[in-house]
């Protein structure tokens, strides 16, 4: 982007960032006079979030292993219903600044790389347009078309704090998300139909695979020939057991770029069959949460059989009458990776398109490939408007017979979308990669904005050790200020 267009961009960002405390009055007003027939709803969300980083470092490199940069993302939605009917646009203009042009390992090397290696890339992107009709022909039914999101585990909410976080925070994206952490997210264009009863839901959805992620050029252009189809069906809390729900679902994933085909010999076509149970349950003097979640993967790997799978399963238990309401959580999950990789099979679980940046490390070191992390949770609600949460992870390799491996699934057509951290020739592959520290602090202190403040440390061993010989170990720091009206 040129210096001219990027300090426009800046300036509409900064007036859009002052206008949010001026139009307040206004978009409230504008709800009172909303008419029967048709009625108009809007919002603008602003982020800004500063990230600094001391990362992973190969010895004879001449790469920067310490270097910051900030990132400016403001979203306007507005929605138009009228009889059944909503049409929804989000539109956002995003600023990324002093992206290090070297860096030894970390998404700002990413977004360096992904974006025509500009160090201040900015872009303004149309990120989902759609129509959606609902109870029409029948109550219970809608169809979304366009370009929309699609976050799997989420088909069905409840209204319920307890339940619906643990969907929304816990379960949903695993396999196929919108990826909003970074800066430019991801969308697809295609559609959702959903069918909603009393007791169960059907959900299907299919569309192709935007370009986003990381890069800001192109996003929300097409990816060539990256296609998601799929369907799930729940069975709502209560109707199987009490306070447990039940989900089954079926995704189906092909690639035809070119990085997907020199990486695996010739496309990929994934078929991942699976289901989850959440559940929460009064016991004692508080509650007791579950999620159990598993998936088993067919089709082609390239030229290989896919023959994979991946399992999780969490518990926690929280006391919510005492100070500071202290939730505790444990879980485990299971990526399978290789054994053989002289045979027809691939043995190595595909993480297909999700938001990994929710699950395996606030770092985002690995992915759900070749995985198992053992991990655990600590919430706190420190006052009303502060929250504390402290988590732990312990990485370990699946397999020896398959490399350590990264991403978020693919993003642009130059990249495959997963890095797979090779040690050098003649060295083995370690399984221990070692552990992570995550805190996080939430600051809600104005109606309209809430801070977060996060530190994270990486404490490599001997996995990351064999392939980053210099520095194995890497922290990562952030503040954000996220703007809502």
């Amino acid at each position: 982007m040129k210096p001219c267009q990027r300090d426009f961009l800046l300036m509409i960002t900064s007036l859009l960032s002052l206008s949010c405390f001026i139009l307040i009055p206004t978009s409230k007003a504008a709800e009172g006079q909303e008419s029967k027939e048709t009625h108009v709803r809007y919002g603008v969300n602003i982020l800004l979030r500063n990230e600094l980083w001391s990362t992973f470092q190969k010895q004879g490199d001449s790469t920067d292993n310490t270097f910051d940069f900030f990132l400016i993302k403001t979203r306007g939605f507005v929605d138009v219903f009228r009889k059944g009917l909503t049409l929804h646009t989000l539109v956002q203009g995003i600023q990324g600044l002093n992206f290090p042009d070297n860096g030894a390992f970390g998404p700002g090397t990413l977004y360096f790389t992904a974006s025509s290696k500009d160090e201040d890339p900015g872009n303004v992107q149309l990120v989902e347009l759609s129509l959606q009709i609902k109870d029409i022909p029948i109550r219970g039914f809608s169809l979304k078309g366009g370009r929309v999101g699609i976050n799997d585990g989420t088909e069905v909410l409840y209204g319920n704090p307890k339940i619906d976080w643990l969907k929304k925070v816990r379960l949903s994206e695993r396999l196929v998300g919108t990826w909003d952490w970074v800066n430019v997210g991801r969308r697809y264009d295609g559609g959702i139909l959903d069918y909603n009863q009393n007791s169960f839901d059907i959900n299907l959805f299919g569309g192709n695979v935007l370009q986003g992620g990381f890069d800001f050029d192109n996003g929300y252009e097409a990816l060539e020939d990256v296609v998601i189809a799929g369907g799930t069906l729940t069975l709502k809390k209560d109707i199987l057991f009490s306070g447990s729900e039940l989900r089954v679902f079926n995704i189906y994933y092909s690639d035809d770029r070119a990085p997907a085909k020199a990486l695996a010999g010739d496309s990929l076509e994934i078929n991942t069959t699976g289901a989850s149970v959440v559940g929460v349950y009064d016991i004692g003097p508080g509650q007791m949460d579950i999620l159990l979640w598993s998936a088993f993967q067919g089709g082609n790997f390239g030229n290989l059989d896919q023959q994979a799978f991946g399992l999780i399963g969490e518990i926690g238990y929280q006391l919510a009458k005492v100070s500071w309401k202290p939730w505790f959580r444990l879980g485990v999950a299971y990526a399978s990776g290789d054994d053989d990789p002289s045979d027809s099979d691939h043995g190595t679980f595909f993480n297909l398109v999700p938001t990994n940046h929710k699950w395996y490390g606030y770092i985002d070191a690995v992915a759900f490939s070749n995985l198992q992390d053992y991990y655990f949770q600590s919430l706190f609600t420190l006052h009303k408007k502060v929250d504390l949460t402290i988590d732990g992870h312990l990485f370990r390799l699946a397999s020896n017979m398959e490399f350590w491996i990264g991403g978020s699934g693919a993003f642009n057509n130059d990249a495959f979308g997963y890095t797979f951290f090779k040690p050098p020739q003649g060295k083995a592959i370690e399984r221990n990669l070692g552990t992570e520290l995550d805190f996080t602090l939430k600051l809600k202190s104005f109606q309209y904005t809430v801070f977060d403040v996060g530190y994270s440390h990486f404490f490599g061993s001997s996995g990351v050790r064999v392939v980053f010989d210099k520095e194995d170990q890497m922290d990562w720091f952030y503040f954000q200020t996220v703007v809502n009206f």
